[in-house]
């Protein structure tokens, strides 16, 4: 049922605002960097993270009525599935904030994988070299990011969330840098994820990794290097709501509807002589005759 519940939610589980602010401190983000959140819910650790930074922020969210809020606290969101319909630059972002639904995915031929590995994978090449990686997951799910992340990332640190809040998903955050690792680099990254894996099933483990509460790190955001008139950020997804404010500011669109709909200047123009029947009948079948009609006689129609 637990997941079950989950999957109602579309993985909806934003992270808590203390966290958030606890990873700030974290982060020297200067203006001019840009950030993207692919499952960025209604906005609100993205837009934490930025404020007072002059930072662009970037999302993208499936469910559309939390889109239209992280549209109200965002500078640019997407209504779309982030895994599938998104069209965005390559090394277009110096952050990538990524807390992504938590599933197993099974493929047609019954291979597994984890759909935060998925999102991972997915969005790693979106973010810049030097660009910094925050990544929430549950510490059970550090294992299968492990072969993918230990060997592209350094300043690699594997965080517990505070005891308030970590016993609710059992959740960890990751952050790093994009970057090649040394060999050694690259096993203690897999020991550091490895061990992270562990952490809810044995204290002594749990010990090993701290709380990100006790955590005294400090990373450099880079400005983002793609210019904001190159960045392509779209979705394949139709917004119907979108789409018809684009169509009516069109300039085709003009030209379409003088042609299709009857102009209003028609309704203060009288005929010089009295329309006959067949007068009548073409302007009713044209669908220039729409309203009031009142005959010889007095009598009114609605046409």
């Amino acid at each position: 049922m637990a997941r079950l519940a989950s999957q109602i939610k579309m993985g909806y589980y934003p992270t808590p605002v203390d966290v958030v602010a606890r990873v700030k401190e974290m982060l020297h983000i200067p203006e001019g960097a840009r950030l993207l959140d692919p499952c960025c819910g209604e906005g609100e650790a993205l837009a934490l993270l930025a404020r007072g930074t002059g930072a662009g922020t970037y999302g993208v969210e499936l469910d559309k009525d939390r889109m239209k809020k992280a549209r109200e606290v965002l500078d640019r969101v997407l209504w779309a599935d982030a895994l599938h319909e998104v069209i965005i630059s390559r090394k277009g972002f110096s952050l990538l904030w990524l807390n992504p639904p938590y599933d197993t995915y099974v493929d047609e031929e019954q291979n597994r994988e984890r759909v935060e590995v998925q999102f991972l994978k997915n969005h790693w090449d979106r973010l810049q070299p030097k660009g910094v990686l925050i990544y929430i997951i549950p510490a059970t799910s550090a294992r299968y990011a492990a072969p993918f992340l230990s060997t592209r990332c350094t300043d690699l640190a594997v965080m517990r969330f505070p005891e308030a809040h970590f016993w609710d998903f059992k959740q960890i955050v990751i952050i790093c840098t994009k970057a090649r690792p040394g060999r050694d680099e690259v096993a203690a990254n897999k020991e550091a994820l490895e061990r992270a894996h562990m952490a809810p099933y044995s204290y002594q483990v749990r010990k090993t990794v701290p709380s990100i509460i006790e955590n005294q790190l400090s990373y450099e955001v880079p400005p983002a290097e793609v210019e904001e008139e190159n960045l392509v950020f779209h979705s394949s997804r139709l917004d119907p709501d979108e789409a018809f404010l684009r169509v009516r500011k069109s300039s085709a669109w003009v030209r379409a509807a003088a042609i299709v709909f009857s102009s209003r200047k028609h309704n203060e123009i009288s005929p010089l002589m009295p329309l006959r029947e067949g007068h009548l009948a073409m302007l009713l079948a044209s669908g220039m005759m729409n309203g009031e009609v009142v005959g010889e006689d007095g009598v009114r129609l609605v046409v």
